[in-house]
């Protein structure tokens, strides 16, 4: 059967008009344009299919899967719900319809991933060191988002910039010793590119990393409390004026208890978070943070799912959405 790709070649037009010419989106094409494409589907026979097998009647389906180990109720965060959201309002665009979860094992997501009737899937969180060996054992389209980059599909952000950009605003306002809080034992992935921003900025001010500036938060909630409570005791024997925190939802987290054990912020120690989601919104007082698009990030997680599952061609298989600095109430100015 011919395929998209071939269609183009043969019309000397791009794999996606020939798409948008199947899937129905023709509204900013030209008559003439979509009137050949047309007729080349009708002449060559082309068939639009779901996946090797599948009934004319099917759902076309896709997985969604979210692989966050310490958010107990995934899609109740804001960055979860958002990026959902995208997805499925992306997915529509393609008659398709996602199948969501909460997955904690390579496992479960391999299993789901391969029944006969889902086409291919977009995960969440996964082990970058795992990502093109998953992919290629499952043997249909994935995209991962905040994956890191490889030989395999990922659509991230500018997370080295951010780091960057919000520890040199600190470091602006008069601050120099910075702790880094984070998610994990050492940092993966996004995080990895977020703690080096850090220390990169810090390098550039003159100022050496030191391990023992690193918090790790673990994924039990009350374990977590109790490691904050001990960073709260090590502030003003570290001599810490300001922290980062890697995400806005601990960084919320990390106010609270810092105030229950009668710290302030900005005043006692000013505090950062990265998403700008509700937590940084409604967190007081309100956190300076890097915004991310976190729409824009499912869309184009759709597109390029969609793109592989096509048959087309795909130029580049990882993309860095940027990011920008919002500066609110939760760092103070020390010069």
């Amino acid at each position: 059967m011919i395929t998209i790709k071939e269609i183009a070649a043969i019309l000397g037009v791009s794999s996606t008009t020939v798409s948008n010419v199947v899937n129905g989106h023709t509204k900013k094409m030209s008559d003439e344009t979509r009137r050949r494409v047309e007729e080349a589907l009708v002449t060559y026979g082309f068939r639009k299919t779901a996946y090797p097998g599948a009934k004319s009647n099917e759902l076309k389906l896709i997985s969604i899967d979210f692989n966050i180990r310490f958010r107990d109720k995934i899609f109740m965060d804001p960055f979860c719900a958002e990026l959902l959201d995208s997805i499925s309002v992306n997915l529509r665009e393609y008659d398709r319809y996602p199948v969501c979860g909460s997955l904690r094992t390579t496992e479960e997501t391999y299993a789901k991933l391969t029944a006969s009737n889902i086409e291919g899937g977009i995960i969440v969180g996964f082990d970058p060191r795992e990502c093109l060996a998953f992919t290629e054992k499952v043997g249909k389209p994935v995209v991962f988002i905040d994956c890191g980059e490889g030989a395999y599909d990922n659509v991230g952000i500018e997370d080295y910039e951010g780091g960057k950009l919000i520890t040199e605003f600190v470091l602006k306002q008069g601050h120099r010793k910075i702790a880094f809080l984070c998610d994990r034992k050492s940092p993966v992935s996004s995080t990895l590119d977020r703690f080096q921003g850090y220390c990169d900025a810090l390098k550039s001010y003159g100022i050496e990393y030191q391990n023992k500036d690193y918090y790790y938060l673990p994924d039990d909630k009350n374990m977590r409390r109790e490691m904050l409570r001990e960073f709260a005791g090590r502030i003003r024997k570290e001599g810490y004026t300001a922290a980062f925190v890697v995400s806005d939802y601990l960084a919320n987290e990390v106010i609270t208890v810092l105030s229950a054990e009668g710290l302030h912020v900005p005043d006692d120690i000013s505090v950062t978070g990265f998403d700008d989601n509700m937590y940084a919104r409604l967190s007081v007082p309100p956190l300076t943070t890097v915004r991310q698009s976190v729409y824009e990030k499912g869309e184009q997680a759709v597109k390029l799912l969609m793109q592989r599952i096509m048959g087309e061609e795909v130029l580049v298989n990882s993309f860095r959405l940027p990011v920008e600095l919002i500066v609110r109430d939760s760092v103070k100015n020390i010069n």
